[in-house]
């Protein structure tokens, strides 16, 4: 025959599991207590005496070097701004040279004398008083009370169900196949 027909039937599976109860826990009570015991808190501060004799030490020339420091830069800015000063003035009386006034003996007398002028002074160090201070002491009570927490719980029952289970697999699929030969005529003439 020229035509062959062939089929392949399905092949299912089929698994099934049971259903299952699993259960832990009975229930029981255990006990559990925190115990907080009370407590009395005693904090104390001692007075205190502070002398500050800073002032009374740089009027002696005895300074800490933050001060020194300070002082000196102020000082150096205090001779440099001088300076300047001295300088443009004397510029400005140069400026004018032409109307006839002669700055020049002026100006030699201030910078080889004049300026190197001082005054002098005198008096008894130090001049100023100590600082002192007085923080009073004190003493701090605090009283925490004691306390019994129960933390006692039933242990949970815990269950666990696993329902019927059915598995449907198919391990082969059906088909129909068709083959077509032709057919092998020889005529002879």
């Amino acid at each position: 025959m020229p035509i062959q027909i062939s089929q392949q039937p399905l092949v299912l599976n089929i698994t099934t599991q049971p259903a299952k109860i699993e259960q832990s826990g009975n229930g029981a009570l255990t006990l559990n207590l925190d115990i907080k015991k009370p407590l009395l808190e005693m904090k104390t501060e001692l007075p205190k005496v502070t002398i500050d004799q800073s002032a009374s030490f740089a009027e002696a020339g005895l300074k800490n070097i933050k001060a020194f420091m300070d002082e000196s830069v102020s000082y150096a800015r205090q001779v440099v701004a001088g300076g300047v000063d001295r300088i443009v003035s004397q510029g400005n009386e140069w400026l004018n040279i032409h109307t006839g006034v002669d700055p020049i003996p002026d100006q030699a007398i201030y910078n080889a004398y004049e300026m190197f002028d001082k005054e002098f002074n005198y008096a008894a160090i130090p001049t100023s008083r100590p600082n002192i201070d007085l923080v009073r002491g004190q003493v701090n009570t605090t009283f925490n009370k004691g306390q019994v927490t129960n933390n006692s719980r039933p242990q949970k029952i815990n269950m666990n169900y696993t329902p019927y289970q059915v598995n449907l697999a198919v391990s082969q699929y059906n088909s129909i196949s068709f083959r077509y030969e032709k057919p092998n005529f020889n005529f002879m003439v």
